[in-house]
């Protein structure tokens, strides 16, 4: 008879039912797709953390490279300004010598036979001296003197006679060489009496 009637199993009981079933599992669906949500957006934000950290470490060591790099151009452009200032210093040394040579053979050879020199003129490494002498002889001996000396050759330019007074004769001479070492690339030095 009435078996259909069940008041447990009312119509509108299991709707009610089967309407909170769905809200519970709706609400455990969006609380799990929430909590999957969050450690998935803990996991990114750990991630960029990680790739932030190591950013800031790639910046700082090519800070780092950038700044070594610097002053090993910095070193590297003095080393070549004291490598170029040693080689300046060299050649200066060299000439140098080289003009301590031709004043300490001129001013111990020459004065000896009676020579005076009166011009003396050295321009990119080429040397002419005049002056007199009392005789040709004198000439020839210092000239060799000072070639022996210096290592290199004296030519003979020119050669005069001048009567001097009361029988005396002078000779005027002019010798040219060539001596590299006095070359320099600067403004001719003369060297002579008014």
């Amino acid at each position: 008879m009435m078996a259909d009637f069940n008041l447990l199993h009312y119509p509108t009981l299991d709707r009610q039912q089967r309407l909170q079933r769905q809200w519970r599992m709706l609400g455990m669906g969006a609380g799990l797709g929430a909590a999957l949500a969050g450690s998935v957006l803990t996991a990114w934000s750990w991630q960029i953390d990680s790739l932030r950290d190591q950013t800031r470490v790639l910046q700082s060591q090519l800070a780092e490279h950038k700044r070594l790099d610097k002053e090993r151009q910095q070193r590297l452009a003095k080393n070549q300004e004291v490598q170029k200032i040693s080689a300046q210093l060299v050649q200066l040394q060299v000439h140098q010598e080289a003009w301590r040579l031709l004043h300490s053979g001129l001013m111990e050879v020459a004065p000896g036979d009676g020579l005076r020199l009166q011009r003396l003129q050295v321009e990119a490494g080429r040397i002419d001296l005049q002056g007199h002498a009392p005789q040709a002889q004198a000439i020839a001996h210092v000239a060799q003197r000072l070639s022996e000396r210096w290592g290199l050759s004296l030519s003979l330019q020119s050669l005069e006679a001048h009567p001097a007074g009361e029988g005396a004769q002078s000779v005027s001479f002019a010798w040219h060489a060539s001596w590299a070492a006095l070359a320099d690339g600067a403004v001719p030095v003369i060297v002579g009496k008014p």
